[in-house]
């Protein structure tokens, strides 16, 4: 295992404190009142800033922390900052420390040095002060539109360092004792549209005054010493009750292999969760190197990214403070694109590999669930959230004789992943999330601010993550310029030929599209990382956000609900007849008998192509009374029973304790069309019925993506022989 590169234990993050609250009704009331403080913070932001990425799109928010720089709530709806604001008030904290003051107020910027999620998320920390005291932070941040750099915008996918893509600060004053500093000249002088940026960032010192305000009202009111207690203890908390989730998962070890893309060359990011106990530990040993792309990492990103995605999968109910962090461990290896050191370029280190890293890490923790008869909320499996699939790019031209520059939200809108009981939600990124957050902008805003005309949008047709439930669909936009000669775009996209995968057997999502339809005719695909896009007055620009994997074999889906999606144009028959083996009479209604023959000849077909299970179980190799073991879940369409895994439809055998599961299936598999790297959909099959039950992605090549060794499959089996 490699060194720890972002390790839980701290000096708050070791055993739970046993001093509880006993008023639970007085805890719940305080953490509401700081609850409301984070986000009137926030809609003071919103109501203060000018720029639409703020004011229209809700991309900030507030983070209150306590005075050692640990999370204590959240507000606003890009929660992937609070772990990046710990990070950020805790390296200024060890770099300012004794000589930090009341009416002191800092910023900082760069993932390599005390900064956040990445350079344009500004990160402006006030320190909270009664008398001179030291009781908490507020930590406010939201997407400038320009911070400097090769590219308006600052997102630059050209760039081979860090110097190239913005104005970098560390943890520096904007206010040294309620005074401005020269640093608002070096900003002013450094971006793009000054005024612009100059107006968001004091929307930020606006909404830091407000809950500073409003915080020292409140621990005045409560006693500084007793706010001071039931912070940590609702911190406190919120550790001890996701130990105990943490608890109930299967110990072992469950292993992950993810890639990012650029171009033509594809970076590996393996994961291994090893759930001992209370505590899960994710290392990325293995990890490619740092690349000259604007994609490295941090691991503080990989944790804010991976805890932030995690809590709504095994702590939804739970308050999202530092305790919920305590109990996982990162180990990134330093100079990996995980763990990149300068100069490497870093303007994107939230997306692909940050994304890549938690879609493994993610699936890792899925994996554990699925074999764990204790854990309480088996029913929110799910296929990976679909954040790793983004669409999004950035432009920049001239409006009435102004530069302007902004980025399109929408390739946020991706197909949501099916889950073990529902399909996926349209234009969102994860299964029962309350919103999607972010903002689309209205349509008329768009066309005002900049000079585009937008033709449609709205949400991609076709096979999206086919299953026995479907992942929803992602956003479809095209737009042109509009009253310019020229626009100019960097491409921020993911996943133009891996796509992600589903679950127990469900189907991989779509990929991301963009593409230029040309004025003298026919359309070019565009590369999703491609720099300095030139797109012309009669030309359009679309671009087709992709979505996460079904969840359960497509060929078991309900076939009305295929008919359904048919009617209303989510799919043309020729899909549904490919994808789910469906067939409708010439009214829409389906075949039943001819969906059955379908149906049936697609399991013959996949049998008949997919390769010999590698190592099969024969009658011999099963040991005695191992059908007298209780069934016990190990991934959904798969029991143990002993020694033994079996699948849960026909009760085949396929493995043996200590043998992996997998090489007693049918292997199916199938390249993916397409331009770039060779990528394979390796189907695992029930030799028997020819039904999925795991379906993986990967490059040609490369070896199975997963491990799934809950210890207990390797103490059963002992106990048996």
């Amino acid at each position: 295992m490699s060194t720890p590169a972002v390790s839980a234990p701290d000096r708050r993050a070791a055993a739970p404190d046993t001093d509880v609250h006993p008023d639970p009704i007085g805890l719940e009331i305080l953490r509401k009142r700081l609850q409301a403080i984070a986000d009137e913070a926030v809609i003071t932001v919103r109501r203060t800033a000018i720029s639409p990425v703020v004011v229209e799109s809700n991309d900030c928010s507030a983070t209150i922390l306590d005075a050692g720089g640990d999370l204590i709530v959240g507000g606003g709806v890009v929660a992937f900052h609070f772990g990046a604001a710990m990070h950020a008030v805790r390296k200024t904290i060890e770099r300012h420390g004794a000589t930090i003051e009341p009416g002191d107020i800092f910023v900082s910027n760069d993932p390599h040095d005390g900064g956040g999620l990445h350079p344009q998320d500004l990160m402006v920390q006030r320190p909270l002060f009664v008398g001179d005291r030291l009781i908490a932070w507020i930590c406010v941040s939201a997407h400038m539109i320009d911070v400097g750099g090769a590219v308006p915008g600052s997102f630059s996918p050209a760039a081979t360092e860090c110097y190239q893509e913005a104005l970098r600060m560390p943890p520096v004053r904007l206010f040294r004792r309620g005074v401005e500093t020269e640093i608002w000249d070096i900003i002013r002088t450094n971006v793009r549209m000054a005024t612009i940026v100059e107006m968001d960032l004091r929307a930020l010192i606006a909404g830091s005054h407000v809950a500073r305000e409003k915080l020292i009202e409140l621990a005045a009111a409560v006693g500084v010493e007793r706010f001071a207690h039931d912070i940590r203890t609702i911190r406190t908390l919120s550790e001890r009750e996701m130990r105990r989730r943490i608890s109930t998962l299967a110990g072992g070890l469950y292993r992950v292999t993810a890639w990012t893309q650029w171009d033509t060359d594809v970076y590996r990011i393996p994961c291994a969760l090893t759930v001992d106990g209370d505590r899960l530990v994710f290392d990325f040993e293995g990890s490619s190197p740092q690349a000259p792309h604007f994609f490295n990492s941090k691991p503080f990103i990989i944790q804010s990214s991976v805890v932030y995605h995690l809590a709504w999968t095994l702590a939804r109910d739970i308050p999202l403070t530092g305790g919920v962090f305590a109990p996982i461990e990162f180990c990134c290896p330093r100079g990996s694109v995980t763990n990149a050191m300068p100069p490497a370029p870093v303007a994107a280190a939230h997306m692909h590999v940050a994304l890549a890293a938690t879609a493994a890490a993610e699936q890792c923790v899925r994996h554990a669930m699925a074999a764990s008869p204790d854990y309480e909320g088996v029913r929110h499996l799910a296929a990976t959230n679909s954040s790793g699939t983004l669409g999004m790019s950035a432009w920049s031209g001239q409006a009435d004789s102004e530069p302007v520059a902004w980025i399109f939200l929408e390739g946020n809108f991706l197909g949501a992943p099916a889950t073990i009981d529902c399909d996926g939600v349209d234009q969102s990124q994860r299964a029962a999330a309350p919103g999607m957050g972010v903002l689309a902008v209205d349509v008329e805003v768009l066309e005002s601010l900049f000079p585009i005309l937008i033709h449609h949008r709205g949400i991609r047709a076709g096979i999206n993550g086919a299953g026995r439930y479907r992942s929803g669909a992602g956003c479809a936009m095209a737009f042109g310029p509009h009253g310019t000669a020229l626009l100019t775009g960097q491409m921020l996209g993911m996943r133009q030929h891996l796509p992600l995968e589903g679950m127990a057997g469900g189907q991989p999502g779509s990929t991301t599209l963009f593409s230029i339809r040309r004025r003298e005719g026919g359309t070019d695909t565009v590369a999703v990382t491609a720099a300095n896009v030139p797109l012309r007055e009669g030309e359009t620009f679309e671009f087709l956000c992709g979505s996460s994997g079904g969840v359960g074999d497509p060929l078991l889906r309900d076939p009305s609900a295929v008919a359904a999606d048919v009617a209303v144009g989510r799919l043309s028959r020729p899909q549904a007849r490919a994808a789910y083996g469906v067939v409708l009479d010439g009214a829409g209604i389906v075949d039943a008998a001819a969906t059955g023959r379908e149906r049936a000849a697609a399991l013959r077909d996949r049998l008949c192509q997919a390769r010999t299970p590698a190592r099969p179980v024969r009658e011999a190799d099963l040991p005695a009374g191992w059908e007298q073991y209780p069934p016990l879940p190990f991934y959904p369409g798969l029991l143990q029973r002993g020694p033994v895994i079996v699948t849960a439809v026909s009760g085949t055998a396929l493995a043996v304790s200590p043998h992996d599961w997998p090489d007693g299936c049918a292997l199916l598999v199938e390249r993916l069309e397409g331009d770039g790297p060779v990528v394979e959909v390796r189907s695992y099959l029930d030799p028997q019925t020819g039904y999925a039950l795991y379906v993986e992605v990967a490059p040609a090549g490369e070896p199975r993506s997963f491990v799934i060794q809950p210890a207990r499959w390797f103490e059963l089996g002992d106990a048996a022989r």
